[in-house]
C-alpha cells in the first residue's frame, strides 16, 4: 500500500486555490463581480491596456480556461450590465469581439488594484525567489497536462 502524502499534492492545490478563489471573492463583492466574471474582465483589460487586436469569444475562453457555454454566459452578463460590447470580429465574421466599455475599463482598474491588494497579502508569507519557484513548477503541470488533452 501506497504511503499517504496528507491528502495528496492535488489537495493541496486544491484547498490553496479555495482559499484564494474565497479571498478574490470577498474582495471583487464591492465591485459587484464574481471571479469567473473578473477573469474575463482581465483578459480585455490586458487587452485594452497594451491597445491589441479585439479578443474574440473563444480566445477569451481559451486563456481563462473555461467552456465555451460559461464564457458566453458571462460574457452575456458583463453586456447585460454596460461592462463590455459584443460585436462581429472584424478579420472573421463568424467570431464574436469583445471589448470593455468605459464603464468596465474603469470596472477592471478597481477590481485589479483590489484583487492585487489580496495577492499581496496572499502570497505574502512565501518569499519572492519561492513565488518564482511555483510559478514555474504551476506553469510546468499545466503545459503537461494540456500537452495530454
Amino acid at each position: 500500500m501506497a504511503t499517504s502524502t496528507g491528502g495528496g499534492f492535488g489537495f493541496l492545490l486544491m484547498k490553496a486555490a479555495q482559499s484564494w478563489r474565497t479571498k478574490a471573492g470577498i474582495a471583487l463583492r464591492p465591485h459587484e463581480l464574481t471571479v469567473p466574471q473578473f477573469l474575463v474582465l482581465m483578459a480585455l483589460y490586458r487587452q485594452a491596456r497594451h491597445n491589441w487586436e479585439p479578443l474574440t469569444q473563444v480566445e477569451v475562453a481559451t486563456t481563462q480556461g473555461m467552456d465555451a457555454n460559461t464564457t458566453s454566459q458571462i460574457v452575456r452578463a458583463l453586456e447585460r450590465r454596460g461592462l463590455i460590447t459584443r460585436d462581429r470580429h472584424a478579420g472573421d465574421g463568424r467570431a464574436i469581439a469583445l471589448a470593455l466599455t468605459k464603464a468596465g475599463l474603469e470596472r477592471s482598474r478597481d477590481a485589479s488594484a483590489d484583487v492585487r491588494a489580496i495577492n499581496d497579502v496572499f502570497f505574502s508569507g512565501v518569499s519572492p525567489d519561492r513565488r518564482a519557484e511555483l510559478s514555474d513548477i504551476l506553469t510546468t503541470l499545466i503545459s503537461k497536462s494540456e500537452q495530454r488533452s
